[in-house]
């Protein structure tokens, strides 16, 4: 049951799940199954048509391969350090490079007080034998370029919609909490559907991403974003809706 989810991440304030994985989707039959643990599900860097490990082939009830990865990347790396701004995270792996010639660097960095997360995410080619290989695939895809895509999986709870003129991204936690989601102009934001793999549901829930897509045509791109509590947002909010009496899905 692994997943090919390298440098993910998510994120909850307080009680709330803002930014989220999709989840397993073993319970919902062996597509929802394989599906759960590509890349794409996850909140991470993926290029298009690629998972960061491979996934292995499955057939039968269990699937032959046991639920592991047939091919993860060489290289994953991370280090954390922390100051009187927040802590910082620089990781970085080179599942891309077999196929591209590609690593993804993944730098977050959180404020003390939780309220503010900036992120550089930059996907490139980084070693002689990379550059070599993403040439290669330069010459084959010609002016279409690597294209990637940053996907920021959101709780099905969370009520989000495009703002500033389709700049940024507000959302609205159940808390009464408001985040804004913005970025560094480079990349192509939209806001698309996605799924809840939630177990013990007789179908996944609908849920919405957050897609930041770009392309690689000079052996690296990199794109910058933020996501932060609104100014007006108060430090500490009285979270009394209980999730029983959340409004239930149709």
């Amino acid at each position: 049951n692994a997943h090919a989810s390298t440098l993910a991440m998510e994120l909850t304030s307080a009680r709330r799940p803002l930014i989220v994985s999709c989840g397993s989707g073993a319970s919902f039959g062996p597509d929802w199954r394989r599906a759960g643990r590509a890349t794409p599900l996850h909140s991470t860097l993926c290029v298009h048509g690629h998972s960061s490990s491979r996934l292995d082939s499955e057939t039968g009830l269990l699937g032959s391969g046991r639920g592991l990865l047939a091919e993860v990347p060489e290289q994953v790396w991370a280090q954390i350090d922390s100051d009187l701004d927040g802590v910082r995270l620089l990781a970085g792996h080179n599942g891309f490079a077999p196929s591209h010639g590609m690593t993804h660097v993944r730098e977050l960095h959180l404020s003390l007080d939780g309220r503010d997360l900036k992120g550089e995410d930059t996907l490139g080619a980084m070693t002689g034998p990379d550059r070599k290989r993403y040439e290669k695939v330069i010459g084959r895809l010609g002016a279409e370029g690597i294209r990637f895509g940053i996907r920021f999986h959101l709780h099905p709870d969370v009520d989000a919609a495009l703002d500033l003129g389709g700049t940024a991204v507000s959302m609205a936690l159940k808390s009464g909490e408001i985040w804004i989601f913005r970025h560094d102009g480079v990349g192509e934001l939209s806001l698309e559907p996605s799924v809840y793999l939630e177990q013990g549901r007789l179908k996944p829930r609908p849920a919405r991403q957050i897609v930041l897509s770009a392309t690689v045509l000079d052996q690296a791109c990199q794109l910058g974003w933020t996501l932060a509590k609104a100014q007006d947002t108060p430090a500490a909010i009285r979270d009394t809706l209980r999730d029983e009496d959340a409004p239930k899905p149709a």
